[in-house]
């Protein structure tokens, strides 16, 4: 029997093109997007966006909402580009996160509400972050096997906050007494986990698996020898280089491997920036024109995916209700 999974990459402001993406695909579904998945994984902002879909939130009131929020959520962006302002913005941020949380809690809240928790959503969902009390990856999930008992009682407030605790740009986020950082650490692009979930805890035959797996926009990750070898922190962090290449790469492992395991059931929807629009699409460039230019991807993405068939009938396909422990 088909089972059918949306997979959603974090990136920071990006995740603007994704929520665009999602909105243009429900309306071409004619339904809630979340009918047309058994299973909805994210990863930091990805996470958040497959929250809003598991709770039957609107793909356009998500884009809406990321994009009316985005510069109150990102209101301290450095300067990029190089120069004097980037370096007095990367030395005010050696001893302590860039921005703080609560713009960002207020975004989820408005979309989700302060008080709904994994056990009140009707879709399944994973959430992965990364629990630094126990040192260990943490994916947090709704109660679809009867052994997922603990995360039920989490907000998803909460939830979304642990996602998207990357380190240097938000504090790490507790719950309880234990403490969590950005899934983004080692599953920007959740898509192998989601695999492995439908396989080992759902019983699905990797047969019936179909995947559709949206990006952030990608950007290009390799350097010129003329910045040097021995680069230092600030080397790593001028430019975003060191994020960009451990979402890079992790994105282009993902999808070589969902490509190898799954053939033509894997769609990949993403758009590659150039050159030019990479000087303005950073992780927190929240600026009107960032956001213009993301939903222009996203137009141009949709153009070209909308009408083949493999999309076509993912978008015709209706989840029947899972069954919660």
């Amino acid at each position: 029997m088909r089972f059918q999974i949306l997979c959603l990459s974090g990136g920071g402001f990006r995740g603007l093109f994704a929520a665009e993406a999602l909105a243009g695909l429900e309306e071409a579904a004619g339904c809630g997007l979340a009918q047309c998945f058994d299973l909805i994984a994210g990863t930091s902002i990805g996470g958040i966006i497959a929250l809003g879909l598991a709770a039957d939130v609107p793909a356009r009131r998500i884009a809406d909402t990321v994009r009316e929020h985005g510069q109150t959520v990102f209101s301290n962006a450095p300067a990029h580009g190089g120069g004097l302002a980037a370096l007095l913005a990367l030395l005010g941020n050696a001893r302590r996160a860039r921005y703080r949380p609560e713009p960002l809690a207020r975004l989820v809240a408005e979309l989700v509400g302060e008080q709904t928790k994994i056990g009140d959503l009707k879709r399944r969902v994973m959430i992965p972050a990364v629990n630094l009390t126990k040192g260990r990856p943490q994916v947090f999930k709704t109660p679809h096997h009867p052994t997922f008992v603990r995360d039920r009682r989490l907000s998803l407030v909460d939830v979304a906050l642990a996602t998207s605790a990357a380190p240097t740009y938000f504090p790490l986020h507790a719950i309880g007494d234990e403490l969590f950082a950005d899934g983004g650490l080692y599953a920007n692009a959740p898509d192998p986990l989601a695999l492995h979930e439908a396989e080992h805890f759902l019983g699905q035959s990797i047969d019936d698996v179909h995947m559709l797996s949206i990006g952030t926009t990608t950007t290009q990750f390799s350097v010129a020898h003329a910045i040097g070898r021995d680069l230092g922190w600030l080397g790593w962090m001028t430019g975003q280089r060191l994020a960009r290449t451990m979402i890079g790469a992790q994105q282009i492992n993902a999808e070589a491997m969902l490509g190898h395991r799954l053939g033509p059931r894997y769609l990949r929807v993403d758009m590659t920036q150039s050159p030019e629009q990479a000087a303005h699409l950073g992780l927190d460039i929240a600026t009107p024109d960032a956001a213009q230019t993301l939903a222009g991807l996203s137009e141009a993405a949709l153009r070209e995916w909308l009408g083949r068939r493999a999309l076509t009938e993912i978008l015709a396909y209706r989840a029947p209700e899972p069954r919660f422990s």
